[in-house]
């Protein structure tokens, strides 16, 4: 650790003499009883470390005792996800913290319930309350509890403000002395404290603005064991400026006559701050403020069933009614939203807040300055939040119109599209799938309906008084979207959400820049953007090295992208606050706060600390800055570019907080707002180099859990690709309010879905994270199957029958589709059986269609068809069937047999003819046996008689009997001997008179 002594001190052996007496006397007055658990040397301890000559005699100390042994710890348990209804029971450590000394033997815990002044201005108070509650967390008494203010050295650089808090040993630079909480502390028990110190002079001896590490140490003698420290609690001390000081009074030098006035907001080089008033009060620096931008997410975990198709075809289905929740008054989204609305413009007269204003809520009175409506002098303003909408104030002045439009004008909304698509569709009705994997489930019906509507309403009004961006779709990675390498997919991931937001909010967004989800960007993310034609990002300063000396901008330029650098330990800092607190996944190790031990409040101090972290450490020169070690130009420069985490959940008073503290900067002169626009407009002009590295203590983001597998890459690219062939198949109807598009857009989504970033990294949100993406890619591929397996042909079944060679095959095709789609018939069929092309054609919505296949057969054996269906993109649809077509065609030789068969009809008909043309007999007839009587009457007789003959019961035939039977019985003599009869004598039953 380098050493602190201020270099006026350290001038020689008179010094050194000097100190190693005063530790001499210190220790031997101390008592033993600053010994730390863990063994190791701890802040906080009564016998000092060092001593530094500054303006007070304050001892700062820091010693190592015994140990006391480790009672059993109580560890709040781990949850598996963010949930996006409020929770305050999570794991609060961001689940991948170092184990340490205090994770191994804690004994008590401090909750820190009031900071005073929270911002320490010169309008403010000039010292220093810390109150809270000291909590036996263990499983023996705690005797003789003590607890004391201590603070650490002055933070210069983004990272200290996670490792100062992180830290288990903290250098001490000023500390109080203890003061006893109470006598015994029984297992379970708790006791108050109030902690108060000055804040200058024989205090905290802070003479300079900046953010302060404050810590409170509680020391304790645990059963069975010695003095130790028992608890510790440590947040940050934001520095504006410092009011009037009688030390600093004193010392005061008036300036000469003939010498120019002072700013006192400038930095004097040959001293150590600004210079002081005549009162000793020293004033916020505004020699070179920050450039304020602030974004304001709001997005949550996708909630959509995936599987789902649109265009109002299918009940929307929603994995669970969380949203509802967090849209309602009292959740995370409704509060997130509900703040914006006290930075609108005032309403003239008369006008009324709309229905969905929350009841006003009131951030508890330990979160705010009790001087925070104090009228500040100029340069130093103390400026309260804006009151909320809803609340009953009087008409805003001049003043804080003026501080709502600056504060409104630093900040915009980053709007994740994907939420404003499920709260679209929820206002219009939804229901609960009973199991999210399957797209048919059952479902039971929501209840956000009308919360999604006011919310809904609320932000679009907010949205057009604001600045607006649109952030990834779905918090899409875009290293993972590297790795799918589907056009289509990268388009829709970071080029559509602008036009999503612009068409739901009706506004106007904030195009050209991409905000990763991830928050940095690596060379892999960096070539995703240029093949999405986006030239412009933020990343993390942590990832940037400049090419030469930082940009006074923070705007560098990393090949074809400009890139807007943000800090995130200011993200960490802000991701720590609320209900349900969370550590972002690329947070360093040495940045890593067990959240379990501090605070709501102390988080928020820490988080309102940070976001005016910027503000209040302006760079010094190169030289000046090595000399007194103090803040260089860092990478991010001048500019306050504020990236809080997408599912952040701060509490009412959070949100007060960080908006009193950046109003405060804002009006103090300490920092001047830039709006977005101006931030992407000025990307452009963009020129110093840069390169893009991994994380601190991270591996490259290419190589990061969270990417898709690259199975799961070639499956989400595949079912893009399906989704795009089937949405240029299918037809628009008048019967469907859909299009195509918007009928399968949902499954893009869902895919997109799929590739979300992270938000904390545990074990369990890494299974929680491919569970989720393994059910979404597995329902849009069910979908899919289902909808190519609804449009099919009715199989005939058995034997199809051709009545001639060129008859038709008659199929039917069924669309069980909401929309029309075109198709057209593959077919398989034998060289002997030629069936023509009907081209493509249009099968209605849930629908069928019957077809007319040409066929022409040239053989009458059976033969096998195989007959398909595919789209007009080449989409195979439903299963082809198979069919055995006959035909009763006999092909060429039938053909001949024919020609034969009638060339020897005719040629016997001639030669009939022939012959009775020339009255001559024809041969054929001359083996033929002579007529009778009977057959010449019968030839000789008129039609009727024949037909009344064949009626008769024995019809001709009866003739032909009598006279066999009269040939075999005696009786009348034979009639060739006698010769004929007279026709007359024949019977006249016989001649049909009764005719």
């Amino acid at each position: 650790m380098p050493d602190r002594t201020h270099p006026r001190a350290r001038t020689g052996l008179p010094w050194l003499l000097g100190t190693l007496l005063t530790l001499l006397l210190v220790v031997l007055a101390t008592p033993p009883v600053q010994a730390e658990p863990s063994g190791s040397a701890t802040p906080g301890s009564g016998a000092p470390e060092s001593t530094r000559s500054t303006q007070s005699t304050t001892s700062r100390s820091t010693t190592t005792q015994s140990t006391p042994s480790t009672p059993t710890p109580r560890t709040p348990g781990e949850t598996s996800d963010i949930p996006d209804v409020d929770t305050s029971d999570g794991d609060r450590s961001g689940g991948h913290g170092p184990r340490t000394s205090d994770d191994t033997a804690t004994f008590a815990r401090i909750d820190i319930s009031s900071i005073t002044p929270t911002l320490v201005t010169t309008s403010g108070p000039a010292t220093v309350s810390v109150s809270g509650v000291i909590r036996n967390i263990g499983d023996r008494p705690l005797h003789t509890v003590a607890a004391r203010l201590e603070r650490g050295d002055r933070i210069t650089d983004a990272a200290g403000l996670r490792t100062a808090p992180a830290a288990d040993l903290l250098p001490v630079s000023v500390a109080g002395p203890f003061r006893q909480v109470t006598d015994v502390l029984q297992p379970g028990g708790q006791s108050g404290f109030t902690l108060t110190l000055p804040l200058s002079w024989n205090g905290l001896e802070i003479a300079a603005a900046g953010v302060y590490p404050l810590t409170v140490n509680v020391n304790a003698t645990p059963d069975y064991g010695a003095v130790a420290r028992v608890a510790r609690s440590t947040t940050l001390l934001p520095v504006l400026s410092l009011p009037a000081d009688r030390n600093r009074a004193a010392r005061y030098v008036p300036p000469q006559p003939d010498a120019p006035t002072p700013d006192p907001g400038t930095i004097d080089a040959s001293i150590t701050g600004p210079v002081p008033a005549r009162d000793g009060s020293i004033p916020a620096n505004t020699s070179n403020p920050s450039r304020m931008t602030m974004l304001w997410p709001l997005a949550a975990p996708p909630q959509l069933a995936p599987g789902t198709l649109g265009g109002r075809t299918e009940p929307v289905r929603l994995i669970g009614d969380d949203l509802a929740v967090s849209l309602a008054p009292g959740g995370r989204l409704h509060r997130n939203l509900d703040v914006l609305r006290s930075l609108l413009p005032a309403k003239t007269p008369g006008a009324t807040a709309p229905s969905s204003a929350a009841p006003p809520s009131t951030p508890p009175a330990t979160s705010a300055p009790p001087s925070s409506t104090a009228p500040p002098p100029s340069g130093s303003a103390t400026t309260s939040a804006p009151a909320r909408s809803g609340t009953a104030t009087t008409s805003p002045t001049d003043s804080e119109s003026d501080t709502r439009a600056t504060l409104r004008k630093s900040m915009c909304l980053a709007v994740d599209p994907d939420l404003l698509i499920t709260v679209r569709v929820m206002s219009t009705g939804y229901v609960i799938s009973r199991d999210p994997s399957s797209p048919t489930s059952e479902t039971t019906p929501g209840k956000g309906t009308d919360a999604a509507t006011r919310w809904l309403a609320t932000l679009k009004q907010i949205a057009g008084e604001m600045c607006v961006v649109a952030l990834p779709f779905a918090s899409a990675d875009l290293d993972s979207l590297a790795r799918v390498d589907n056009t289509g997919l990268t388009l829709a991931a970071l080029t559509s959400p602008a036009d999503i937001v612009d068409s739901i909010l009706g506004i106007k967004s904030v195009r050209g820049i991409t905000i990763p989800a991830i928050g940095t960007l690596d060379t892999t993310g960096a070539g995703v953007l240029k093949s999405a034609t986006v030239t412009k990002a933020v990343s993390s300063a942590s990832t940037l090295s400049p090419d030469r000396d930082p940009d006074p901008s923070g705007r560098y330029q990393v090949g074809d992208i400009r890139v807007q650098t943000t800090d995130t330990p200011v993200t960490a800092a802000l991701a720590a606050m609320g209900t349900a607190p969370s550590t972002p996944v690329l947070t360093p190790r040495s940045q890593i706060v067990d959240l379990r031990r501090e605070s709501a409040v102390s988080r928020r101090q820490s988080a309102a600390a940070a976001l005016a972290f910027a503000a209040l450490t302006p760079p010094r020169s190169h030289a000046t800055a090595v000399e007194l070690q103090d803040t260089r130009l860092p990478v991010a420069g001048r500019s306050q570019f504020i990236v809080p985490p997408l599912y952040w959940s701060p509490t009412d008073a959070d949100t007060d907080a960080l908006l009193t503290t950046a109003s405060t900067l804002l009006d103090s002169g300490a920092a001047r707002p830039e709006g977005l626009e101006t931030v992407v407009s000025e990307l452009d002009s963009a020129r110093r180099p840069g390169r893009l590295h991994a994380p601190p203590g991270k591996p490259g983001l290419a190589r990061g859990w969270w990417l898709v597998s690259r199975a799961q890459a070639a499956a989400i690219s595949t079912h893009s690709d399906l989704t795009l062939q089937l949405q240029a198949s299918l037809v628009r109807s008048v019967d469907v309010e859909a299009t195509s598009e918007r009928y399968l857009a949902p499954l893009r989504e869902d895919l997109l879905r799929a590739l979300r970033s992270p938000d904390r990294d545990t074990p369990a949100d890494r299974a929680a994270l491919g569970a989720h993406r393994d059910r979404w890619v597995s329902a849009v591929n069910s979908t899919l199957t289902r909808m190519r397996g609804s449009v099919t042909m009715l199989d005939p079944g058995g034997r199809y029958t051709l009545a001639s060679e060129r008859s038709p095959i008659l199929l039917v095709v069924r669309n069980e589709l909401a929309l029309p789609i075109k198709v057209r018939l593959e077919i398989r069929a034998p060289e002997e059986l030629n069936i023509g092309d009907v081209g493509v054609m249009e099968i209605p919505a849930r629908g069928t269609r019957q077809i007319q296949l040409p066929a022409n057969a040239d053989s009458s054996e059976a033969t096998s068809v195989s007959i398909g269906l595919a789209t007009d993109t080449d989409l195979a649809l439903g299963q082809p069937i198979t069919i055995s077509v006959h035909s009763n065609a006999y092909g060429k030789p039938l053909f001949y047999v024919t020609i034969v068969a009638a060339v020897l009809l005719v040629g016997l008909v001639g030669r009939r003819l022939w012959h009775r043309f020339r009255g001559q007999p024809d041969p054929a007839d001359a083996d033929r046996p002579e007529a009778d009587d009977h057959d010449r009457e019968l030839a000789a007789s008129t039609y009727e008689f024949r037909r009344e003959s064949s009626e008769h019961s024995g019809g001709i035939d009866q003739y032909r009997q009598e006279d066999n039977t009269d040939e075999s019985e005696p009786g009348p003599p034979d009639p060739d001997e006698t010769g004929p009869e007279p026709a007359d004598d024949q019977p006249s039953e016989d001649r049909g008179d009764d005719a």
